[in-house]
């Protein structure tokens, strides 16, 4: 092979020999023409991987519903394999450019007819000394003996393109298949691609499953009802599988509501412990969700104490729940211990339909009180709820009796006759006897004043603005204050003296008063409580008639003497006539 040889221009510069420009420009297209190759070859199969790996994660979480924790450790290698490839066959060949002694090395090896004169004329023209020995002239004719022999040559022919094309093609295909399908499957791709970047909306289906609410709490021994909803084609039947913390698995069929087909429930009863389950309706499938058993609280201890009303005097007690008792208008406090850490509580009165904060005074003790009303309350029941937000339930009813402050019990011991005559300068005596659970407030003497019997059963005109007054119509009603002397007695007796003299103007001949006593006990918490006794009339006559009234009397006494005597005459007969027969025998 002839070789032309060229006259190399001349420049002055630090080397013994000047560097082939044609060389080095030769190197430098092949440097380009390998890294462009390299890196695009990494991206086609960046994209051809980064497809195929998308689609089985896609593929995998419509076939298994995948969890949230299982699709996160697909995205992690997805994303571990996409980096690798990205930094091993793009970045790499980008940093990392073979230099020139490579690209010339590689040049002699896909074309041995340099016979070693390239790496050569490289090599001996990088340094600015040429080594002892050499001769300058020597290496000048050998550069230009190698360009003369490279001019014609492409060195970038020797760059394999076959790599290049393989996976180009491969990418090219997927990419297109990936997208028509993507585009076919919009509708469930689309979800798809969101869940494997950890998206939370369910696995698109045919009939997609919407479970409202999932995660339950429930007491030790309740019923759990676990529904779901159908979206899409509606089933008519479904089923749930329940799996227990001991990995024994059970499957129920579900109840479709016949008024709402798209909802589906079943009731699990008796629930002893905890248990996830999945519902399946056509070819939807929910999530696993939970259902944890806690027990409930329930009440430990309590200990009751009365505290009576002010006004009855006495100190606080203990009662027991079995005996409670109670007088109207106590306060009853309760101090409540329960089985389990606990955030509230209340006391709900039965038959009053009353609810009653109690104070939380550590985690497992309640406190509180209520008053007891007069009327309706029959009982009480304690409702907590633990750190669990879980409510007690069936929780006992403890009875209470309510005992009620009865008003006062009045009479009048004198006059015994219901009807009794006086004149009008009389003194009547009225008998007193009045009797309370407690004390005695207050007690009057009430009367009406009426010149006709017949008006004492109509109301009265207003009262008389003094006592003893008459009005013009001849009727009216008043009360007489009488003294209790600074005292509160539990029971009083005594006599009054009431003066129908000092009425003015004196009273007419045949007026009629009627008058009764009324009592008030000082009950201040649910009273006070009043009573009046019986009605009696006095009807005021003149002084004759009032004398025949007294013999009337008198005669009346007599003949009940005489009667008296006349039986005990007889008994004595009847006692002799007995007592000789005995003796006779």
């Amino acid at each position: 092979m002839s070789l032309v040889t060229t006259e190399r221009p001349r420049k002055d510069t630090q080397f013994a020999v000047q560097p082939s420009a044609l060389l080095l420009g030769k190197l430098s297209a092949l440097r380009r023409r390998r890294v462009a190759v390299a890196v695009l070859t990494g991206i086609a199969m960046l994209v051809a991987v980064a497809i195929e790996l998308g689609a089985l994660a896609m593929f995998f979480d419509w076939w298994l519903n995948l969890s949230y924790g299982l699709r996160l450790l697909s995205l992690i290698v997805q994303l571990a394999v996409f980096t690798f490839i990205l930094l091993k066959m793009v970045v790499r060949p980008l940093i990392q450019r073979p230099d020139d002694d490579d690209l010339a090395l590689m040049m002699e090896r896909a074309r041995p007819e340099f016979r070693g004169r390239l790496i050569a004329s490289i090599q001996l023209t990088r340094s600015p000394d040429v080594a002892p020995g050499t001769s300058a002239a020597m290496v000048d004719a050998l550069v230009e003996e190698t360009e003369a022999f490279a001019q014609p040559v492409d060195f970038r022919k020797i760059v394999p393109l076959d790599r290049l094309r393989r996976f180009g093609m491969l990418a090219l295909f997927v990419f297109v298949v990936g997208l028509g399908g993507f585009i076919y499957g919009r509708a469930v791709t689309v979800d798809l691609l969101k869940r494997v970047f950890l998206s939370n909306i369910p696995v698109p289906r045919k009939t997609r499953v919407v479970v409202l609410d999932g995660n339950k709490i429930v007491g030790r021994g309740d019923s759990v009802r676990l529904e779901a909803f159908a979206q899409g084609i509606v089933p008519h039947t479904g089923r749930v599988e329940v799996r227990s913390l001991s990995r024994r698995t059970q499957s129920y069929p579900l109840e479709q509501n016949r008024d709402n087909k798209i909802h589906f429930g079943r009731t699990i009863e008796n629930v002893q412990e905890s248990f996830t389950y999945t519902i399946f309706l056509n070819d939807g499938q929910s999530d696993t969700f939970m259902v944890t058993t806690v027990p409930r609280p329930t009440v430990a201890a309590i200990e009751c104490e009365q505290i009576f009303p002010a006004y009855t005097g006495f100190a606080p007690v203990k009662r027991p729940l079995g005996d409670l008792a109670l007088l109207a208008g106590s306060t009853l406090k309760l101090n409540i211990t329960a089985t389990k850490d606990l955030q509230s509580g209340s006391i709900r009165l039965s038959g009053v339909d009353t609810q009653v904060p109690l104070r939380l005074s550590d985690s497992r003790k309640l406190a509180g009180e209520f008053v007891v009303p007069p009327k309706g309350l029959n009982g009480f029941s304690i409702s907590m709820l633990d750190a669990e937000s879980m409510e007690s339930r069936d929780t006992a009813v403890y009875r209470i009796d309510v005992i009620p402050d009865k008003a006062p019990a009045v009479k009048i011991t004198y006059p015994e006759r219901k009807e009794e005559l006086i004149t009008r300068h009389a003194t009547m005596i009225v008998g007193i006897d009045v009797l309370d659970d407690f004390a005695i407030a207050k007690l009057r003497l009430r009367y009406k004043v009426a010149s006709d019997p017949a008006q004492l059963s109509q109301p009265p005109p207003a009262a008389s603005p003094f006592v003893g007054a008459v009005s013009a119509s001849r009727y009216f009603e008043d009360t007489m204050i009488l003294d209790l002397e600074d005292a509160n007695p539990q029971r009083i007796r005594r006599r009054l003296e009431w003066r129908i003299g000092d009425f003015r103007p004196t009273l007419s001949e045949g007026t009629v008063i009627e008058y009764w006593i009324e009592a008030e006990d000082n009950n201040n918490a649910t009273g006070p409580g009043v009573n009046s006794s019986e009605h009696q009339l006095a009807k005021v006559v003149s002084e004759a008639d009032k004398r025949a009234d007294l013999l009337n009397r008198a005669g009346d006494t007599l003949g009940s003497i005489t009667d008296v005597t006349t039986d005990q005459e007889k008994l004595n007969r009847t006692l002799g006539t007995l007592i000789r027969e005995k003796t006779n025998r």
